[in-house]
């Protein structure tokens, strides 16, 4: 039976429903998101997975783990939290690998924020109460993305995120009440039941998700086979082959699907030997870059600190360099896309992107500097580096044209009127000798 804080969550959710359906553009895309829901490669998954569950729930019940009165949660937890992990299965290798997904998986059931989610909904307010508390969660919880989404409003995102700590706060302590209040009158047995329930069922689809995460990346990899092999014969040969080399290797298979040049190698096999072969040469290749990254790993452990150069000129202490370069690029594209639409480079841009280039391995505040223009003509970015040395690109004309510097000390002015930026766009000279 549901609780009041489920009612008012239902209650809230029938109101806004009717609202968000009055909106043509809502209705108009609800029909592609359901069409895409019945495909079987979405489908199929879904229907295997509830078979999974339904084939746990039967050893929890022959174990005394599950019972009727637990079907409620278990409804809540299939529809919502199974969900997310199948989804989240398929970012596996994108987030750190199997092992490292499991573990996160399997203690987010056992961390002490799920304890303090279950203990504060141990015990419920009244309807009114409820359905006030949960209106007031949700306007704060909106205004905090829409913060978090605009740098300026920092101040209002602190404010609504110290509000719902108070709320959640709140609810604990009632929780804490109430459990005083009624101990002698707790069914201790059954609120166990209640709190594994979640971390029993996780554990179990635990294998589910490994198996499904080794179909998508085999499913991804068969379907690039397909688009390049000509013939029934040459697709099967090839995914046979790849399946027998590779087995459960499913971080190598998602790789794989990154090399065009491997997978039509691999269909215009003409038998199954050459097809081994191009898989075996494949491997090879993932063995070298991994010695060369390993290589370029140890000569920047090697020279850190040191102020030596090459026989061209290029610092041998290249900490950061990689990174700075790809994020200053990355900045670079940004500015020419936005200057092609509007006439002008954006003197915003960084706060636009909210500092984030995390993704080229610089930390989270990437430290880059951007300098534009009073009639948005000329720009430039730069960024120090943790060895001192500074990395800067910029314009001083409309989009293809760059400029590249990099010094002990980042440039003064925009391309073309600071000399340290060497005499003209496009060079590869003294001024940015470590770019290349």
């Amino acid at each position: 039976m549901l609780n009041n804080r489920e009612i008012a969550t239902l209650v809230l959710v029938t109101i806004a429903l009717p609202w968000v359906f009055s909106k043509e553009s809502v209705r108009e895309s609800f029909a592609p998101v359901v069409k895409a829901f019945l495909q079987p490669k979405i489908l199929i998954p879904l229907v295997a997975m509830q078979a999974w569950i339904s084939l746990e729930l039967w050893v929890g019940t022959q174990l005394a783990f599950w019972n009727p009165a637990l079907a409620k949660d278990t409804i809540l937890w299939t529809l919502g939290s199974s969900g997310v992990l199948l989804y989240n299965s398929t970012r596996i290798d994108s987030d750190g690998g199997y092992l490292l997904f499991f573990r996160r998986t399997v203690l987010a059931t056992l961390c002490v924020a799920a304890f303090v989610e279950f203990f504060a909904n141990m015990y419920v307010m009244s309807l009114a109460a409820e359905l006030s508390f949960q209106i007031v969660g949700g306007v704060l919880i909106m205004m905090v993305t829409v913060a978090d989404n605009n740098p300026e409003y920092k101040s209002v995102k602190v404010f609504c995120e110290r509000v719902l700590a108070l709320i959640g706060l709140a609810f604990i302590a009632m929780a804490a009440r109430q459990i005083y209040l009624d101990w002698q009158q707790l069914d201790v047995l059954e609120l166990l039941l209640d709190f594994a329930l979640p971390v029993w069922l996780t554990v179990g689809l635990v294998p589910f998700l490994y198996f499904f995460s080794i179909y998508v990346v085999y499913d991804a990899a068969f379907g690039r086979i397909r688009w390049v092999a000509t013939g029934i014969r040459a697709r099967w040969r090839s995914q046979l082959t790849l399946l027998s080399v590779l087995h459960f290797r499913a971080r190598t298979v998602q790789k794989f699907t990154n090399y065009p040049y491997f997978a039509r190698k691999l269909g215009e096999s003409r038998t199954f030997s050459a097809a081994r072969g191009v898989v075996a040469e494949f491997l090879g290749h993932l063995e070298s870059t991994k010695r060369a990254k390993l290589a370029e790993e140890e000569k920047l452990r090697r020279y850190i600190g040191s102020q030596e150069v090459d026989n061209e000129g290029k610092r041998l202490d290249q900490r950061e360099f990689k990174e700075t370069i790809d994020a200053l690029r990355r900045l670079e594209t940004c500015q020419s896309i936005w200057y092609r639409n509007a006439g002008r480079s954006r003197r915003d841009l960084l706060k636009v992107l909210d500092d984030d280039i995390t993704g080229y391995g610089l930390p989270r505040k990437s430290g880059i500097k951007l300098s534009v223009s009073r009639d948005g003509q000329s720009w430039y970015a730069w960024r120090r580096t943790v060895t001192g040395w500074c990395f800067a690109i910029g314009a001083a004309a409309p989009p293809p044209d760059e400029w590249l510097y990099d010094g002990l000390e980042p440039p003064k002015g925009f391309p073309t009127e600071d000399s340290s930026w060497g005499n003209e766009p496009f060079t590869m000279d003294r001024v940015n000798r470590n770019w290349w």
